[in-house]
């Protein structure tokens, strides 16, 4: 798990703009693939697109900043061979199926290192089927290969039930191991230092 002090204030903005956009998102998504009667639609695709184009956005500022940037982190999130021998006791970790947590001389896990490769991939996915499915006409010859409208939205909905599945595993590990990292992303605070410092003090004033 990684440090929390090596998440600068960069990466924090973004993270916290990508989860606004996911929620809205996805909320917005899953109301266009099931409507309710008198829902307003127009709105509701309205609120889907500026999050999409936020997301977007967002997401080519992030990558900048992991490239070209002093706060650049893209070589955190490359598979090495350390990765390579954690991922089944990784897995066993994560199933219950082992007690102990595996150890991990970097900065992410390899579970975790698949996620956030993974995410802006399938974003990537995500957006190119949203688009042949608002403007099927300006893609047809695309959207025939890929099996029609039926297919291209149903790969949509798996695709964002994936998004659903990743950010409700990231939000159970963060509450179940990494709660201070929590903070700390929120705030700015290392709990952990703060902690420390508070009982040396504490510690100083009893003597």
């Amino acid at each position: 798990m990684a440090n929390p002090a090596e998440h600068p204030l960069s990466h924090r903005i973004t993270h916290w703009i990508n989860l606004i956009n996911f929620v809205a998102l996805i909320t917005t998504g899953l109301l266009i693939h099931s409507p309710y009667e008198g829902m307003p639609m127009n709105a509701i695709r309205n609120i889907h697109f500026f999050f999409m184009y936020s997301l977007i956005f967002t997401g080519i500022v992030r990558f900048y900043i992991s490239f070209f940037t002093k706060d650049r982190d893209f070589k955190k999130f490359f598979l090495n061979t350390h990765d390579v021998k954690g991922f089944m006791p990784q897995i066993k970790y994560y199933l219950f199926l082992q007690k102990n947590h595996p150890d991990n001389p970097n900065a992410y896990n390899p579970m975790q290192k698949l996620a956030y490769i993974g995410l802006p991939i399938l974003a990537v996915l995500q957006i190119i089927t949203g688009a042949l499915l608002y403007l099927p006409m300006k893609f047809a010859s695309l959207e025939a290969t890929l099996g029609g409208l039926a297919a291209i939205r149903g790969f949509h909905f798996v695709i964002t039930w994936l998004f659903i599945a990743i950010i409700a595993v990231h939000i159970y590990m963060v509450f179940t191991e990494a709660i201070d990292q929590l903070w700390y992303m929120f705030f700015g605070i290392d709990r952990k230092k703060k902690r420390s410092a508070a009982t040396g003090k504490t510690s100083s004033v009893q003597r």
